[in-house]
């Protein structure tokens, strides 16, 4: 969130450098023309660090600490600037409710102002589309109510949104301040944010961390549990990290889906995926996936990464959520390390435990102590059974709602995990 305050300190400090030496002196319609200037400002940095963010960048996702960082941000910079268009919306309109309520008299318009400009025109109308437009895209993405690939489909209007947005907001930008901090401020976000619109409306997010791959085996280890094994250029290889995953696409028509890497092959070239049926879409996948398909691949992402050994540990996966640690496990044999001090408790029902041979086996390889909690017949993990000091680290990949139930009792400072959570 730092990144977000040091924007609005930028966007405040450009404000309160335009600003008279007498604007303490002056009166309400001053300030409400300032109020609508600084409301401005904040709106267009807010709408193009948003473009910004949602072009994925690598080197911003690492600097922010993961992709579910990037996306946190991305929704409260998006709240941010729907509170702010609304402010703007509000000091544009309240003279003339104020007047119409005999509250306010307004003066004589000043002279030239009857002058007709058609962009000037057409600049304020793009703002007003925009606002009504932006207030029903906000509200859709908040309330969840439509379908993963709706969603996404309809969140490209977001781009042409930013591009009126930018028009007006440069357009009307006072003379006065066209070549101040506060209007280079204006034009450099505008620039930025339309360069990543027109990237987005052009479906090339993505493009310089995208990776052509082939299927080249499709195993379905357990009912709900289906892998995929993807052969990739070794760039891709290079920059992975054991506990990353990537979005992969498999029909364009779907887009792309976050899966975790449940492990490399070197050898190959390639890397698997663990896919859990959680949805209509991956409970078809077994069907419309087949050996030779082409697939895109983009990332890796993630700062849930094998952590250096020091401090006393504890690994807690829930369901699927074990896919990154055996992929932490893996790399431990690979490297030929062990971890005799760390303990991994694997929460799951009995009859859905996936790779339950491979993690005994990886056990005895690491040192790595692994203990299954089922949870239909022993509950949720039992804390007070854990020896959790100040020193202590607790690392957790599954649904939420264990997660939540581990928040309640563990300080966030010593609880590492990564909030799927893309909308």
């Amino acid at each position: 969130m730092r990144y977000l305050f040091s924007l609005l300190f930028i966007s405040l400090l450009c404000w309160g450098i335009a600003l008279p030496s007498d604007a303490l002196q002056q009166g309400f319609m001053f300030w409400r023309n300032q109020g609508i200037l600084l409301s401005g400002v904040l709106a267009i940095a807010l709408m193009g660090t948003l473009m910004l963010m949602a072009l994925r960048p690598l080197w911003l996702e690492r600097r922010l600490g993961g992709l579910d960082h990037l996306y946190q941000l991305h929704k409260w910079s998006g709240i941010s600037a729907g509170t702010v268009v609304l402010l703007h919306w509000f000091l544009t309109k309240s003279p003339r409710w104020l007047s119409d309520w005999g509250l306010l008299q307004l003066g004589p318009r000043p002279a030239g102002s009857h002058v007709v400009d058609a962009l000037r025109g057409i600049a304020k109308e793009a703002g007003e589309i925009a606002f009504y437009a932006m207030v029903i895209f906000i509200i859709v993405s908040l309330v969840k109510v439509l379908p993963y690939g709706r969603f996404r489909q309809i969140h490209k209007v977001g781009a042409v949104l930013f591009l009126m947005a930018a028009f007006h907001s440069v357009y009307l930008t006072p003379d006065n301040l066209r070549w101040a901090p506060f209007g280079i401020l204006i034009l450099a976000v505008s620039i930025i944010g339309s360069v990543a619109a027109l990237i987005s409306l052009s479906g090339q997010i993505g493009k310089l961390n995208r990776y052509a791959g082939e299927i080249i085996a499709v195993r379905q280890p357990s009912g709900k549990i289906l892998e995929l094994e993807v052969r990739l250029p070794a760039d891709f290889q290079d920059e992975y990290l054991p506990g990353q995953f990537a979005l992969l696409t498999l029909h364009k028509d779907e887009g792309s889906h976050p899966f975790t890497i449940l492990r490399e092959d070197i050898q190959n070239g390639s890397i698997i995926f663990a896919i859990k049926q959680l949805g209509d879409y991956t409970r078809q996948l077994a069907e419309r996936v087949h050996v030779g398909d082409q697939v895109s691949v983009e990332g890796p992402f993630g700062r849930f990464v094998l952590p250096e050994s020091g401090f006393p540990e504890y690994w807690i996966a829930g369901g699927i959520g074990i896919a990154p640690f055996i992929a932490w496990l893996e790399s431990l044999v690979a490297e030929g390390e062990r971890r005799p001090g760390t303990q991994l408790y694997y929460c799951v029902h009995k009859e859905d435990a996936i790779y339950t041979e491979r993690l005994q086996q990886l056990s005895k390889l690491t040192g790595v102590k692994i203990t299954q909690v089922d949870r239909r017949t022993d509950g949720d993990l039992d804390l007070s059974s854990l020896e959790i000091t100040e020193d202590t680290q607790i690392w957790f990949c599954g649904p939420k709602r264990l997660r939540d139930m581990l928040l309640t009792r563990i300080p966030s400072s010593q609880l590492h995990y990564e909030q799927f959570d893309f909308r």
